[in-house]
């Protein structure tokens, strides 16, 4: 079985959607609102927290090709194992990734710490106002905080 790999990720923006969600002094439109795919950071980009917080910032990039193994033995009765084929790679997708990291950094003053190629992400340390500027950003797809999840 071959299918394409890809996230939980909800794609931004509906058809004809061009009202905006008013903030503080921030004023985005509710389609850069929606990257933001938690609660707690679209606060934090309504008030312009001052805090940084670390986020994943998902840029819009082809996914890696998720493809099923068939167990080793002649019954199927061995677990299912899979394995990715590498994303669409050449050199449009370096440059967005490029282009993607140098507006980051003019936005939060340095180059992200992290590219994650597995997941097209950065890993950024942002302010409120800067994930809301980074969120504005064509190239990104979602914006997710980094916590660790209960078991």
């Amino acid at each position: 079985m071959i299918g394409r790999y890809h996230p939980a990720r909800r794609r931004p923006g509906r058809a004809g959607a061009q009202h905006s969600i008013r903030t503080m002094s921030m004023d985005l439109p509710a389609s850069v609102l929606e990257k933001i795919q938690s609660n707690d950071l679209r606060a934090a980009v309504a008030r312009e927290a001052e805090a940084p917080r670390t986020v994943i910032v998902e840029l819009d990039l082809p996914m890696p090709e998720l493809r099923t193994v068939a167990p080793g033995n002649r019954h199927g009765t061995g677990r299912a194992r899979f394995s990715f084929a590498p994303a669409e790679t050449g050199p449009e997708i370096g440059a967005r990734i490029a282009d993607s990291s140098r507006h980051i950094a003019e936005i939060i003053g340095r180059p992200p710490e992290t590219f994650l190629e597995s997941s097209a992400s950065f890993v950024v340390e942002a302010t409120g106002s800067q994930i809301g500027q980074i969120a504005e950003m064509p190239a990104v797809s979602a914006i997710w905080p980094n916590t660790q999840r209960r078991r």
